[in-house]
């Protein structure tokens, strides 16, 4: 495995805009603007690719190449030198390697949701009144050091508080004057958002994550990008939640492997 020079990166971006399973965590790091590293079976014409996130996050591009692939199985899961605590592979189409039965136990189901301006569940859900002691607020310059507080999670992904002011795209519920819930941009790329989304456990059932994920969307709207939810199928608070504001599935599940160190 090679490591892809950065006109090579650029290039597999513009080709990797138009896939189908498209994730803006892959496509920020394709494009230099979060921390990972890119591998291909050659520099100059790569045929496929391995994107590995800072994070852990990763994805396989490309038509199959059998000495590459041989060679990420051997880093992967061999070797195991990647530099996250688990990589999590986006499978979108599985390598030879993966489909061995050995790995099945590292195997688990995300979907993808989308949601359109004129859902009529985002349009209810929007207009509902705000609660009592509730207020809705972006993530600023001037607030980020107390949101950063409260959940401590810009460096999940950005690089710096400056770089999740500027592209987080962030929204914060606040409880009775204290941060409760927040939904924001784990990474953009192509005007595409991957929404993540926080609710502290004492604010949990309280409908306050819901709050965070409408505004987000609106916010998303307003700007002209696109947001993205993909979770684990068994995760019935994540689906209901999705559902509950108005998205809806994309496509099938994909499978998804998590390889720990």
């Amino acid at each position: 495995m090679l490591m892809l020079s950065d006109a090579a990166r650029a290039e597999v971006y513009d080709a990797y805009r138009a896939y189908d399973f498209f994730y803006p965590l892959i496509g920020s790091v394709l494009l230099g603007a979060q921390d990972g590293v890119v591998y291909a079976d050659d520099d100059q014409n790569p045929t496929q690719v391995y994107v590995e996130h800072s994070f852990g996050f990763a994805q396989i591009l490309g038509a199959k190449v059998r000495k590459f692939e041989e060679e990420l199985e051997r880093y992967l899961l061999v070797d195991r030198r990647f530099a996250p605590a688990k990589v999590r592979l986006y499978a979108s189409y599985l390598p030879k390697f993966l489909m061995a039965e050995d790995y099945k136990n590292l195997r688990s189901w995300r979907q993808r949701f989308i949601i359109r301006s004129d859902s009529p569940t985002y349009e209810e859900s929007k207009g509902r009144p705000l609660p009592e002691d509730v207020r809705i607020s972006e993530v600023n310059s001037q607030n980020i050091d107390c949101i950063e507080n409260a959940f401590q999670l810009v460096g999940r992904f950005w690089r710096t508080r400056a770089d999740f002011v500027h592209g987080a795209n962030a929204v914060v519920v606040s409880y009775k004057g204290d941060p409760a819930a927040i939904c924001y941009a784990a990474a953009e790329a192509d005007r595409r958002l991957e929404i993540d989304i926080l609710t502290l456990p004492q604010y949990r059932g309280m409908g306050l994550g819901r709050l965070a994920v409408t505004n987000f969307v609106d916010r998303c709207f307003e700007k002209s990008l696109v947001p993205l939810w993909d979770c684990f199928t068994n995760n019935a608070g994540s689906m209901a939640l999705c559902a509950a504001v108005g998205f809806t599935a994309a496509h099938s599940p994909y499978p998804f492997f998590t390889i720990a160190r």
